[in-house]
């Protein structure tokens, strides 16, 4: 049996820092990035998305996308409920568009955060298709084939779409209150990005005009840039940034 992936809390140093996965993803998303951070004597909590991590993906699609963004707010109280007073957020991809959220709020516990290749603005994106491979792979590995993975698959087409929808105005909600954040943000972009047009970090920096804004261009890396080749680079870039915030 296949382990399922689950929410992780390594309580380290004084500055906790909250990371949030992608998609179709789970904590394993950041997992790699929270082993440098831990190493650097940082609390770290991944929290798991409701609906995540399970044999069967529609289990995803059928969350109400307003259990997520609960679920990023819980996240953040769990962090101020164990005493952290200074807490940074950040969010891959879609885990991107909730830490944002979060950094709009204007919690005083929060120093700094920001977002790895996320899509804040609506932007061509191939996630549909790639949330489809993802289903593909998961059933396969549990030797669904042939004519039902066929089915559960076109099943599920329709449900991705109409989620995407809610993430990309719930993405476009947050942008229109980038004016609001009053804490330094990093922004990671991989110039290989084949889920998203790469470009759009440049509107996310440009709406967040009022603060201090480290953007970092990765030109050879793809959409899951804590994994991609460049991720020693990336993971010593974000330290470098607390590091600044702290």
């Amino acid at each position: 049996m296949e382990k399922k992936p689950t929410s992780f809390f390594t309580a380290q140093g004084k500055t906790a820092v909250l990371l949030f996965h992608a998609y179709s993803g789970s904590p394993n998303d950041v997992r790699m990035l929270s082993r440098a951070l831990e190493k650097e004597n940082y609390t770290v909590y991944a929290p798991l998305f409701s609906g995540h991590g399970t044999v069967e993906p529609k289990e995803i699609l059928a969350t109400d996308f307003k259990q997520w963004e609960e679920d990023a707010e819980n996240a953040f109280k769990f962090l101020v409920q164990k005493g952290y007073q200074k807490i940074a957020v950040f969010g891959l991809s879609m885990g991107g568009i909730f830490a944002m959220n979060l950094l709009t709020k204007g919690y005083p516990q929060i120093i700094g955060g920001g977002a790895f290749c996320s899509p804040l603005f609506k932007t061509k994106n191939n996630v549909p298709e790639n949330f489809l491979l993802y289903a593909s792979q998961v059933y396969e590995r549990q030797k669904i084939i042939g004519d039902i993975k066929a089915e559960k698959l076109r099943e599920l087409k329709p449900l991705v779409i109409k989620q995407l929808e809610k993430i990309e105005l719930f993405g476009e909600k947050v942008s229109q209150n980038l004016a609001a954040v009053k804490v330094p943000i990093y922004l990671a972009q991989g110039g290989s990005d084949e889920m998203i047009d790469a470009k759009t970090v440049f509107k996310t920096a440009a709406a967040l005009s009022r603060v201090d804004v480290t953007l970092a261009w990765y030109a050879k890396s793809g959409h899951v840039i804590t994994v991609d080749s460049v991720h020693q680079q990336f993971e010593k870039d974000v330290s470098h940034f607390l590091k600044k915030v702290e």
